[in-house]
């Protein structure tokens, strides 16, 4: 897959293992052998401008799954990016009602940049509860790429982005 700014991402197709360890992403792909049907939870981990909602955007036309993602839905509410509380209400909610999809079997682009090791564990446990199978891109995007694409969209960097949620990369394996 390519990111928008040029660089692959990386698939990992996980489907529905008895253990994930977040050590375990890299270029490997774990598949499902089940033959019954059960509904696809796709994630992203990537910084800002890292080439995600081009990617998710791209799934969803292509009929892969229902996209969530919070900012979009922020701005289709009119509510202004920098409501971090907003945010931080709507974020869950979207999320929650992902799962929902989930359990109905239907299958689920979820838009969240997915930083931190623990936010995985937790999607990946809760996709796992809801007998989903699981896709993982990771966008593993050159900083120099990345500060071009947050001055080009005027996105908020790492070092603005420390100032307001105490953010912190995980990158797989963190």
């Amino acid at each position: 897959m390519r990111s928008k700014v040029g660089h692959s991402s990386h698939r990992i197709s996980v489907g529905l293992i008895a253990k994930w360890d977040d050590t375990q992403v890299g270029d490997l792909q774990l598949r499902s052998v089940s033959a019954a049907y059960s509904p696809m939870l796709t994630l992203f981990c990537g910084l800002p401008g890292s080439g995600k909602t081009t990617l998710a955007r791209r799934l969803e036309a292509d009929g892969q799954g229902v996209r969530l993602c919070t900012d979009h839905w922020q701005a289709e509410l009119g509510v202004d990016h920098g409501d971090t509380d907003f945010h931080g209400r709507l974020q869950p909610l979207l999320y929650r009602h992902g799962l929902t999809l989930l359990r109905h079997g239907v299958d689920v682009i979820l838009e969240d940049g997915l930083w931190m090791a623990e936010e995985r564990a937790e999607k990946f446990r809760d996709a796992r509860a809801c007998g989903s199978r699981i896709e993982l891109h990771v966008f593993d995007v050159p900083y120099d790429e990345l500060r071009r694409a947050w001055d080009l969209f005027q996105l908020p960097s790492p070092e603005e982005l420390a100032s307001v949620d105490h953010y912190e990369f995980h990158g797989p394996g963190a």
